[in-house]
């Protein structure tokens, strides 16, 4: 357990000893401090400690720092040793670290893959060599473009494609991403691309990509859950206790959203690679009653940096003594779009629903769409509010710009995201979605503090 110091600015978790578990400490964020019998062990950014079973510790940070655990069986074949070992986990891969801290202690993930997968994984990172942890150590620019450019050319050094292909990718000019590698990594495109060959050698896989993942099953007895898709996306499978192969519901899960579930449901997650979906269980009865009824809301930019460290303390050890589950809640309702959109009850109304939001241009007429349906116009106007408390004009464009948001909190330009809801011309985007959220749209990119490929500064 963990207490903050009146005054001081720390958070220390108390002493204790694992008897069946070896705890891997990792900080993600600022500095941590590891107090055992016989000395301290200061972690700074990006650096994990192995601390083997039966050794007391007290872990010591400050109020902005962020650190997470990983736990791992105690078995012969599951030790880096039976001494403390330090851990030196290159940039590139700090998402991995996230992803064994799931896979070991997430309610949902844990127990869906083997624990020695879980330990190879993490062996890995302490057999790096030197050299190899410089090599992941490269500086990749923050611009989502640049950045996503710069993971292509790290995960396939040999790649054929040209600076004008990935500018067509990610929707925006050929300048834009060199002027991104000049001023965020330091070198220009064609050298950070011969950099990438030179250490492909010394790292052959220098960023792995988070693998996809499908869990089994899960259900949910007691807790209520919030699904949080911090990073790419997920394909979420929820049904009755009761009668799971009629009542299941499925449910895509993109980047920044929030899906509400409440207990008494079973579970299953298809997970995409390089994603990271994070469950924060709260208290049984907590979440509306209708929660399934409810299209996923969208995290603000601007929360993720506060979600992430309430995410992270439902799941580690390194949480605060004091830690209230309800004070996630009491966050999530400040969202202006909690708990989400209503969808409709009526078997009719729910697939025009559907229809509706599979055409984000919006280039489907309400007309047209209660004509292919056999309802009247005036029946669909009067009805949606009654299911869904919002006139159907503004039920479709609060999703169309919801879908932009979790668009743009993906990486994803303000072109690219214009074109998908069907602007010609992003400054009309761009006034649009001033005059609904009070901001532009590139400001998700610059709030964005989630960047797990950037500075060591970063969250991730």
């Amino acid at each position: 357990m963990s207490a903050e110091l009146p005054g001081s600015g720390l958070v220390r978790v108390d002493w204790k000893c694992n008897l069946t578990y070896n705890i891997v400490v990792y900080a993600s964020v600022g500095e941590i401090n590891i107090h055992f019998e016989d000395e301290v062990v200061h972690l700074p950014a990006g650096r994990a400690l192995w601390i083997p079973t039966r050794l007391a510790h007290m872990v010591e940070h400050d109020e902005k720092s962020l650190g997470i655990s990983i736990l791992i069986p105690q078995r012969a074949e599951h030790t880096l040793g039976v001494e403390r070992r330090i851990i030196a986990v290159p940039s590139s891969h700090r998402q991995w670290m996230f992803h064994l801290m799931l896979l070991s202690l997430s309610p949902l993930h844990a127990g869906q893959v083997a624990t020695d997968q879980v330990f190879q994984l993490l062996a890995r990172f302490a057999a790096l060599s030197a050299r190899n942890a410089r090599a992941g150590q490269m500086k990749i620019p923050r611009h989502p473009a640049g950045r996503g450019t710069a993971i292509s050319l790290m995960s396939d050094p040999q790649s054929t494609l040209r600076l004008a292909d990935f500018a067509a990718r990610y929707g925006v000019s050929e300048r834009t991403i060199g002027r991104a590698f000049i001023a965020e990594s330091g070198m220009s495109f064609s050298k950070f691309r011969e950099a990438c060959g030179s250490l492909s050698s010394a790292s052959p896989a220098l960023v792995r990509p988070v693998p996809a993942l499908s869990t089994r099953w899960m259900n949910l007895l007691r807790n209520d859950v919030v699904l949080w898709a911090m990073r790419g996306r997920a394909v979420v499978h929820v049904a009755a206790h009761v009668a799971p192969s009629i009542a299941e519901r499925t449910q895509r899960l993109q980047a920044g959203q929030l899906m509400l579930i409440p207990n008494g449901h079973s579970v299953r997650l298809e997970i995409e690679q390089g994603s990271l979906l994070f469950p924060l269980p709260l208290p049984g009865g907590v979440l509306p009653s209708d929660a399934l009824d409810l299209l996923p809301c969208q995290l603000p930019a601007t929360h993720t940096s506060a979600l992430l460290r309430r995410s992270i303390a439902h799941i580690t050890a390194l949480r605060p003594l004091y830690f209230d589950p309800l004070d996630t809640l009491s966050l999530l309702e400040k969202i202006p779009n909690y708990p989400g959109l209503r969808f409709p009850t009526s078997p009719l109304l729910r697939r025009i629903a559907s229809a509706l939001m599979s055409d984000l241009p919006g280039n489907l007429s309400a007309d047209e769409v209660s004509k292919s349906h056999g309802i009247s116009l005036r029946q669909l106007q009067r009805r949606w509010p009654e299911e869904t408390g919002l006139r159907l004009q503004q039920w479709r464009q609060r999703h169309r710009f919801q879908h932009a948001q979790s668009l743009l909190a993906a990486g994803f330009s303000v072109n690219f995201t214009a074109t998908q809801l069907g602007f010609s011309e992003s400054s009309n985007f761009s006034r649009a979605f001033m005059k609904i959220y009070g901001y532009q749209p590139r400001k998700i990119h610059l709030d964005t503090e989630s960047d797990i490929y950037g500075s060591l500064n970063d969250i991730i």
